[in-house]
C-alpha cells in the first residue's frame, strides 16, 4: 500500500482510510450490481483491524460518490 505522510494528524488518517478503502474496492473488481452487503463482506474477512471497519466503509463510500457519473435517466454507474 503506498504511505504519504503530511505530518497532519486527521489528513493522515483520512488519506490511509481511503487507500484502504481503494485496495478492498480494486480486490473486488468492478462487476455490475456490487452491493453494499457485497463491500461489507469482503470488509469483515479483510486483515483490516474491526476498530478501523466504519471509518474504511464511509471512506469507501466517498470513493464511489466521487467516481460516479449519472446519466440522463438518472442512473448512475462507477468506473475504477
Amino acid at each position: 500500500m503506498i504511505s504519504v505522510k503530511m505530518n497532519i494528524e486527521e489528513y493522515d488518517k483520512e488519506q490511509e482510510d481511503l487507500l484502504m478503502a481503494a485496495e478492498l474496492l480494486q480486490s473486488m473488481g468492478n462487476a455490475e450490481g456490487m452491493s453494499t452487503n457485497d463491500f461489507y463482506t469482503s470488509l469483515l474477512f479483510s486483515d483490516i483491524e474491526e476498530s478501523k471497519h466504519q471509518q474504511v466503509f464511509l471512506a469507501a463510500i466517498a470513493l464511489e460518490t466521487m467516481l460516479a457519473t449519472g446519466d440522463e435517466h438518472g442512473s448512475y454507474d462507477t468506473t475504477h
